[in-house]
């Protein structure tokens, strides 16, 4: 069989490519004349627009993933103008089919509580009764499922003999400290706040005030978690350094900054790089949450054509049901720069006038994978993080103290209904309607003064 020169290989190529993979021949890695060529002639064959191919036709292409590797490498040197972005999944495909190596155990380690199933018949006799009266209680099925959790991290600990099950003082005292270290591997160090504890000894709380534990007893243990919201209130000198170095560098300025470099960041990698995805999702998480500052684990879950609309002149549209609160939000239009961004996240690099595709095609998925499966709930607040140091929920605290230092007089009001808080009484619907509207539009006001992003 006669071997193919470089040009029969490139015949299906766009005239560009062609030129310039035979201008540098000679640095050109083996198969990538082959494989670029055989894209191509699928991409043709398809139908598909040259610049923005499906990820179909990247799958066709390449047998196997280092052939699929050089295609990647091919492209990204030599046919610029094409998109790779739906190079992506494909990606993601020949990494699952790699081999997975078994992690050697490691010994004296402990499984992650989180990750065992949760059996309450390993609990203490007195919570089994007592949990019965708190499954059927008036408790939100969230707020069951983390006290099941809270409990069974405490039932552990008992059954290690580190406290009694008895629902005192004492035992409240002994499970504290115990929570606030991690004995693995014989060692001892400090790992949950204040805070983070007292919510686990919530859940025995609950457990205890409706399975029927004594009242007296009872009143010790919220004495220490009491004790414990106390010292995190107190002492959480970590957010204020956090908020108040972030206030230093300017605050929103300093953030519509950052936004725009990740943004510029993002146009200079590859459309497959996982870098430039993740680039895209922090500048995203920022721009969005600097509109309308969302509880993380709501962020999360997020859906396009349902939390997040876009009408056909590209304004993208935010509301949706808070967890926390079960009160639903609805911010309206969220400003133009934060629309382009969000434009820019779904097309991935693809060019703008496939915007009305790609926004159909991701109807019902998650925001931010751009998939039927979200992130878990605390991933958008760490990756606002790693974008500007400071965690998704400081951005709430920012923004309120933006809206007091220029509203004044209506901040209360405002701050409550922007950031999604529960009214302190019933409240009323119509005052809340108007409320989100005030809090938008006041919000809005304060753009001006962010700066170029």
């Amino acid at each position: 069989m006669t071997r193919m020169t470089l040009e029969e290989h490139l015949a299906t190529a766009p005239s560009q490519v062609r030129r310039r993979m035979l201008e540098n021949a000679g640095a050109l890695e083996p198969g990538a004349a082959a494989a670029t060529g055989r894209f191509f002639g699928i991409v043709a064959a398809r139908r598909e627009p040259v610049n923005a191919p499906s990820a179909q036709s990247f799958r066709e292409a390449a047998a196997s993933e280092p052939t699929f590797r050089t295609l990647l490498r091919a492209l990204a040197a030599h046919a610029p103008m094409v998109s790779t972005a739906g190079a992506f999944p494909v990606k993601a495909e020949w990494v699952a089919r790699r081999a997975k190596p078994k992690a050697p155990r490691q010994k004296g380690a402990m499984s992650s509580a989180s990750a065992a199933p949760i059996d309450i018949g390993n609990w203490p006799a007195s919570w089994r009764a007592y949990w019965t009266g708190l499954e059927a209680a008036p408790v939100k099925p969230s707020s069951l499922h983390r006290y099941r959790a809270s409990i069974n991290s405490c039932a552990q600990l008992v059954a290690a003999g580190i406290a009694t099950a008895d629902l005192t003082f004492f035992t409240a005292f002994q499970l504290g400290e115990a929570l606030k270290v991690d004995r693995r591997n014989g060692t001892s160090r400090e790992v949950l706040r204040p805070y983070t504890v007292a919510n686990y000894l919530e859940g025995l709380v609950a457990l205890g005030r409706y399975g029927g534990a004594d009242p007296e007893a009872l009143a010790g243990m919220r004495f220490v978690r009491d004790h414990l919201r106390d010292v995190a209130d107190s002492g959480d000198k970590l957010k204020f350094a956090r908020i108040a170095g972030i206030m230093e560098k300017g605050g929103f300025e300093f953030i519509a900054d950052r936004i725009g470099k990740l943004r510029r960041e993002a146009e200079s990698l590859p459309d497959h790089c996982a870098e430039k995805v993740r680039t895209l999702q922090k500048a995203a998480l920022c721009a969005v949450n600097m509109n309308k500052p969302g509880r993380t684990g709501d962020v999360s879950r997020w859906r396009i054509g349902e939390d997040l609309s876009r009408d056909i002149d590209g304004t993208w549209r935010l509301g949706g049901v808070q967890e926390k609160t079960d009160r639903e939000t609805e911010v309206g239009a969220l400003w133009p720069e934060v629309c382009e961004i969000l434009d820019e996240l779904i097309l991935g690099g693809r060019p703008d006038r496939f915007i009305h595709l790609r926004y159909r095609e991701l109807s019902g998925t998650n925001w931010l994978t751009l998939a039927d499966k979200g992130m878990a709930s605390r991933w958008p607040s760490e990756m606002v993080q790693e974008a500007i140091g400071v965690p998704l929920h400081d951005l709430r605290t920012i923004a309120a103290d933006y809206l007091r230092m220029h509203e004044p007089e209506t901040a209360a009001a405002v701050i409550g209904t922007h950031l999604g808080h529960a009214s302190d009484g019933a409240g009323d619907c119509y005052r809340t309607m108007s409320e989100g509207d005030a809090a938008a539009r006041s919000w809005a006001q304060r753009r001006t003064s962010i700066g170029k992003w």
